[in-house]
């Protein structure tokens, strides 16, 4: 197989990711500047996930039918005019509008995953889809610090210059990226399919695996809404120094996900560390209120970027252990369609607990939506326990991990 084709995709992946990156940190701030309320900017962020769940297997359809190329292209596309949209809004709901656009495109990263399964021997497509995480992860890293630092010079710095980057990836996408030879069946593209899925989700823990990544990623995104308005009010950071904190989230995630993980799960085995991990967001959620000055911060945000990624990758690798050999793709993209309602409860939620949660000290901000966060992650530790008699809870070789 060449190289070649595999190399330029998760290229377009990585450049697509630091686009979104950039704006995470930015854009509840900016919002602000438009009068945002607490629960409107939760709703903000929460548009994307939710267009998002809807547009994935949409395109997937598409790009079974017309080819992977044409549907990255086109999304890529959409992808700068969202961002230029955003850059211009002349209003909340402008903005509104440019998130929508921008999640309908962003699903085009499961037919970037397709186009891995079309040139990827079935052997190898599970440490090859591993791939994508990890340009994910050093994406989120870069996309912050780059996006803080443009801020600090023009507030729609991030937005504009994200334009350009998805203008320019489709430029490359058109001319560089070669369209695959075969399309594989929906099955094997990892694309869920209706009575499929129905199928497989009955199948022992499959359910309770599920119910434990949306109630997980729920609990993660309400804490994590809220940690530019936090850190803005608490301590007074600038956007650029918010920019660094997100930048050192994602930091923590590439060094457990890149290498730890792997050596981790061999000794230990996913269901240990998947528990281990939701225990730890838990904890550090419930204790964050006691964080009253930025290294203290720091530490209880280490906790929660350790936990995240000692869970989120083995809860992964259990629902690969617990699907058919037929259904891999089917049930993992259960699991991830999971995950994407979880992203877009979880802002939502947090949004509007921040608004409701009372005036007081600015050391206080925050507090309430921390500790609910910390009680729904919880909820998903006890979820899991239920996992303990599954098949995966027994010490198997684990799933293969990018980075191990």
């Amino acid at each position: 197989m060449k190289k070649s084709p595999l190399a330029t995709i998760l290229l377009v992946v990585f450049v697509d990711l630091i686009g979104f990156g950039m704006i995470i940190p930015i854009l509840p701030l900016y919002a602000k500047s438009f009068q945002a309320a607490e629960w409107q900017i939760g709703l903000l962020l929460g548009c994307y996930s939710f267009m998002q769940f809807l547009a994935s297997p949409v395109l997937g359809y598409i790009s079974d039918r017309v080819g992977r190329k044409p549907v990255l292209l086109v999304s890529l596309i959409g992808s700068a005019i969202g961002y230029a949209v955003m850059a211009s809004a002349a209003s909340l709901t402008m903005l509104f509008i440019a998130r929508i656009i921008a999640g309908i495109c962003g699903a085009s990263v499961g037919t970037a995953a397709a186009y891995i399964a079309d040139i990827t021997p079935p052997e190898n497509r599970s440490r090859r889809m591993g791939l994508i995480g990890a340009a994910f992860g050093v994406g989120f890293v870069l996309g912050p610090a780059i996006g803080g630092i443009l801020s600090q010079f023009w507030t729609k710095g991030p937005f504009w210059f994200g334009a350009g980057l998805a203008f320019l990836n489709a430029i490359a996408v058109l001319l560089i990226l070669p369209e695959p030879e075969k399309h594989v069946k929906r099955s094997e593209a990892g694309i869920p399919a209706g009575p499929d899925v129905v199928d497989q989700t009955g199948r022992a823990g499959i359910p309770v695996l599920v119910a434990t990544y949306f109630v997980a990623i729920a609990g993660f995104a309400i804490v994590t809404m809220i940690y530019p308005q936090v850190l803005d009010r608490r301590f007074s950071l600038t956007p650029a120094q918010i920019s660094l904190v997100f930048v050192f989230l994602g930091l923590v995630g590439a060094f457990i996900q890149g290498g730890a993980i792997g050596r981790m799960a061999r000794r230990f085995g996913d269901y240990k560390l998947a528990a281990a991990g939701l225990l730890l967001m838990a904890i550090s959620m419930v204790i964050m209120p006691f964080a009253h000055n930025i290294p203290l911060f720091l530490v209880f945000t280490f906790g929660l970027a350790a936990g995240n990624s000692l869970a989120q990758p083995t809860l992964m690798a259990m629902a690969s252990r617990l699907a058919a050999s037929t259904a891999q793709g089917r049930v993992i993209g259960t699991v991830q369609s999971a995950g994407s309602l979880g992203r877009v409860v979880g802002p939502s939620a947090g949004g509007f607990i921040l608004g409701w949660d009372r005036p007081g000290p600015d050391l206080a901000y925050g507090n309430t939506p921390f500790v609910i966060g910390g009680i729904v992650m919880g909820i998903a530790f006890l979820i899991s326990l239920m996992l303990r008699r599954s098949p995966v809870s027994v010490t198997e070789r684990p799933v293969e991990v990018a980075g191990k």
